[in-house]
């Protein structure tokens, strides 16, 4: 091509030529000094070439590589044919002579887009990758690599090697600067979960035995992890890829691993040093607005956390006397130990956290009272603690108990009677905890379950269901309560009809019965457990409310009046612990921008998470181990009390199985790369750039790509571990 702008009469660089009459420039106008620019695509040995005749010529050269250094494919080679000679002898030193040319512009991970215009004058477009870590300032000492956890296959030695998320390309490698592997799309642990939790990231500090460093990263978007670690759904591991070859990671398990790891050290009262970080714990503010938060539970505690980190002492108002919520009053003790909740409650509080227990909104105080008390923002998390009731003839009996209330009586230590035959009504996981609690409440009784759905169509989680039946709960899908039969205005007994169809063709709620197919069975205590509800008699005539719950902004949660944010079960409805701590974070968020002045909905992480996300890696590296399940208690002897079934991992079962983890995201964003840097040179919120650049040549030296050798099926390559 830049024979083609002599052509035209026209240097390099798009001026006009200095030629004679005979086309030729003259010996004494050779140029000797920078004078317009080339743009060469292609940084292996006849692009570096290129690059360094056009620069000892006087010329400006951008030098484009797609790969983070230079020096293609021959930097891969042990000899070069036919002399045999060394690769790396032979093209180092033209590495070194290109870095160091003055008039050589090395951009390395990028991309040439676009190009238009013609000889002498062109307009190009580069897109430069980010490798989230800053070219200037990192000076290839390797400390990332020795800390990152992360081990892949190494593409540049034909993966007959490893190496890590974050690595250089080789060891001479020009530039000597380091770049992070990230996969375009989020692994799917970390995509599916609704608070963000970064579970790769954890997952691959425990397998190298960082188990402290995980659980900073367990507590960047999760301040329960033990609690999380015991009472979580685990929408994580239900898309882990490591499924399609056995079983998914136990990322809940690996979770509650960490947390307890903690906690023993403390019980015992070893030291719990870890490396300093800037992870947990953010440079503080000193903020003086006042911040009311309405409930005590996940959503009202993690908002409260956040708002301190940032630097304000918000005030939470509990109704009951203890904090916690649904984690305190609607989960069982034999899921999650009380010592063990109010140990991580204390540590969010511990950030400087003001609680007013005992106060309910409505009954000692007002919304607007709030206001007036100098509060400027409020962030409404009541919860939903009602039970749900259905229309059921008698149900007014004694005898007849409902979920939620049951289970806040014995959550708080207390024995309710139930006699020899209790039935629960409901197949969700609120019915399988009553269930399970009424045999430790009272061993000698006989529990039935009895809901609308068909046994797979029960709403609660298939472990739960198990566990349920392992331990003597009796099942009986697809019959619904007609009636409830008393004598003296105590229940005797329990009419059933059968159900035939629980939800329409669309999906909605419209069940059928079979009039013809009817059973009584006899009871002494009958506990409905089929949904819970929110109590907005404090709130209806200050909000607006619809079908049951506050309206608020789904993006910043902000309701019907100003400054005044809502979220939790009251926004949601009956939600999970994990969706109640994604919307305190963003109530934190919002109240943040509200109290600065900031726009509360502008560049906001969107509510629905990603539905597209990484898949199973091609090649990777992992163990072939199979997955570890949690320990537990035999089911004949844990309803003997509300003592905890789950024993928890091991370190050796941790560490096993968080190597099964396939690092479907590549670099897990750990950060333990920047805990280690010492330049301060890793930025993993870099993003990638456009370039212009404005040229008068192009050269094209893109080399060559490896043969895919699975279009060649015939060979093997795939499917033969030996080809």
């Amino acid at each position: 091509m830049i024979a083609e702008a002599k052509k035209n009469n026209k240097t390099p660089c798009g001026n006009n030529s200095a030629e004679d009459s005979a086309g030729k420039m003259p010996a004494s106008r050779m140029p000797t000094v920078q004078r317009g620019s080339v743009l060469v695509i292609g940084g292996g040995i006849a692009g570096m070439q290129a690059a360094l005749d056009c620069a000892n010529s006087g010329f400006k050269v951008h030098l484009v590589e797609q790969q983070p250094a230079i020096g293609g494919n021959m930097a891969r080679l042990d000899k070069t044919f036919p002399t045999n000679d060394c690769a790396m002898c032979m093209l180092s030193p033209k590495l070194v002579e290109v870095g160091r040319h003055l008039n050589i512009d090395i951009i390395s991970y990028a991309d040439v887009e676009k190009i238009e215009g013609q000889a002498g004058d062109f307009n190009v477009t580069v897109k430069k990758h980010a490798r989230f870590v800053d070219e200037e300032l990192c000076n290839g000492c390797g400390d990332c690599a020795e800390a990152c956890p992360v081990h892949m296959k190494d593409l540049f030695n034909g993966e007959l090697a490893e190496r890590k998320a974050i690595y250089r390309l080789y060891p001479q490698a020009i530039p000597n600067v380091f770049t992070i592997d990230k996969r375009e799309l989020p692994p799917p642990c970390r995509a599916t979960c609704p608070a963000g939790v970064n579970a790769q990231g954890y997952v691959a500090l425990i397998a190298k035995g960082k188990f402290l460093e995980a659980l900073d990263v367990v507590r960047e978007r999760m301040p329960f992890a033990g609690t999380c670690g015991r009472i979580c759904h685990h929408p994580c591991e239900n898309n882990c890829n490591r499924a399609q070859i056995d079983a998914a990671v136990s990322v809940r398990n690996l979770k509650r691993f960490v947390a307890d790891y903690e906690h023993d050290k403390l019980l015992k009262g070893e030291s719990i040093e870890r490396p300093p970080s800037e992870r947990v714990k953010p440079e503080k503010h000193d903020y003086t607005e006042k911040i009311a938060i309405i409930g005590g539970g996940p959503a009202g505690l993690a908002c409260a956390y956040d708002l301190a980190l940032k630097g304000y002492t918000p005030t939470i108002f509990e109704a009951s006397q203890e904090l916690g919520g649904m984690m305190r009053s609607g989960i069982p003790a034999y899921r999650l130990p009380r010592d063990y909740l109010d140990f991580e409650i204390k540590l969010l509080l511990n950030e400087g956290i003001e609680v007013r227990t005992g106060k309910a909104l409505g009954r000692d105080m007002q919304l607007a009272d709030l206001k007036t008390q100098g509060y400027k923002s409020v962030f409404i998390a009541m919860g939903a603690a009602l039970a749900r009731k259905i229309p059921l003839e008698g149900r007014e009996s004694k005898g007849v108990l409902y979920g939620m209330d049951f289970l806040r009586e014995v959550n708080a230590g207390g024995k309710p009677p139930l006699g020899k035959n209790v039935i629960v009504i409901g197949g969700g996981n609120v019915a399988m905890d009553v269930a399970r609690s009424a045999l430790r409440v009272s061993p000698d009784s006989n529990v039935s379950l009895y809901c609308l759905e068909s046994g797979p169509e029960m709403p609660a989680h298939e472990w739960e269901i198990k566990e349920a039946i392992d331990e003597g709960v009796r099942m009986n899908p697809s019959w619904g309560p007609s009636e409830v039969v008393s004598k003296n205005d105590q229940a005797v007994a329990l009419e059933l009809t059968r159900c035939t169809r629980v939800f329409n063709e669309e999906g909605k709620f419209a069940p059928q019965f079979d009039a013809t197919q009817k059973q009584t069975v006899k009871v002494d205590t009958i506990i409905l457990a089929v949904g819970q509800a929110c109590d907005l008699s404090s709130i209806e005539n200050a909000l607006t409310c619809e079908r049951g719950v506050i309206k608020s902004d789904p993006l910043t949660l902000q309701t019907s009046r100003d400054g005044i944010f809502a979220g939790g079960d009251i926004v949601l409805g009956p939600a999970s612990l994990v969706e109640a701590v994604a919307q305190g974070h963003r109530a934190a968020e919002s109240i943040h921008r509200y109290l600065r002045g900031q726009d509360i909905a502008a560049d906001r992480e969107p509510v629905e998470r990603p539905t597209e996300f990484a898949g199973m890696p091609q090649q990777g590296i992992w163990s072939n181990a199979q997955r570890h399940d949690m320990p537990q208690a035999s089911a004949d002897t844990r309803t003997r009390g509300f003592v905890e079934i789950d024993s928890g991992y091991t370190e050796e079962m941790a560490i096993a199985e968080a190597s099964r983890c396939l690092n479907c995201g590549g670099c897990s964003v750990c950060r333990e790369c920047v805990r280690v840097c010492k330049t301060h040179a890793i930025n993993h919120d870099m993003q990638d750039k456009q370039l212009s650049l404005n040229v008068g040549a192009v050269i094209y030296a893109g080399g060559y790509d490896v043969f895919d050798a699975r279009r060649k099926s015939e060979y093997g390559f795939g499917r033969f571990p030996n080809v």
